[in-house]
């Protein structure tokens, strides 16, 4: 696992913390790989933790982040050719985590730029049906729209110098989270 060492910022809300963390995400994360991390309740409001990937096309452990003070987890969902047309759905591990966990979940799919978020307590899990032409069908969980990545942010990544999760990279790195909000 890479994680990053990021300058923390206090939202008021949970909401501003988890799409300020994506937006940084989309910025300096390797679109090959999931990047995420976590939101914690602090004095005055909520913060994100540092950015994490995996260096895998899917699943970003966030294990080492959880403790009694997380209240949302946020991740990224790469957009590839297979992956494609379920990038803007929560998986269904995804799903049951944050049930399990009693946490919000942040989803920014790198297809449509779009963040998603999934509540347990407000939005159904499997609740929209896909319909394949094959004749088989499955149900997943596509919380709801809360926040969008503008495609110029995307941009950074492309730069060797900004690209985070690549093959070389020192395991940990300090990068400055530039939104300030209060």
């Amino acid at each position: 696992m890479l994680s990053l060492v990021a300058a923390m910022t206090v939202f008021a809300t949970m909401d501003e913390a988890a799409i300020s963390a994506l937006r940084h995400a989309a910025a300096i994360c390797n679109p090959n790989y999931e990047c995420g991390g976590v939101v914690r309740a602090v004095p005055g409001g909520f913060e994100a933790s540092a950015l994490l990937t995996s260096r895998r096309p899917f699943d970003v452990d966030l294990g080492e982040f959880y403790g009694p003070d997380v209240v949302a987890d946020f991740h990224t969902h790469i957009c590839s050719t297979h992956n494609k047309p379920f990038a803007d759905f929560f998986s269904p591990s995804d799903a049951i985590a944050n049930q399990g966990l009693h946490t919000v979940g942040y989803m920014l799919s790198l297809c449509d730029s779009n963040i998603r978020r999934f509540d347990p307590a407000q939005d159904d899990r499997d609740a929209l049906e896909v319909d394949f032409h094959s004749g088989r069908v499955i149900y997943l969980t596509i919380g709801h729209i809360v926040g969008w990545v503008p495609a110029e942010t995307t941009l950074a990544w492309r730069s060797p110098a900004m690209r985070i999760g690549r093959s070389g990279e020192s395991e940990s790195r300090a990068v400055a989270h530039s939104s300030v909000r209060r």
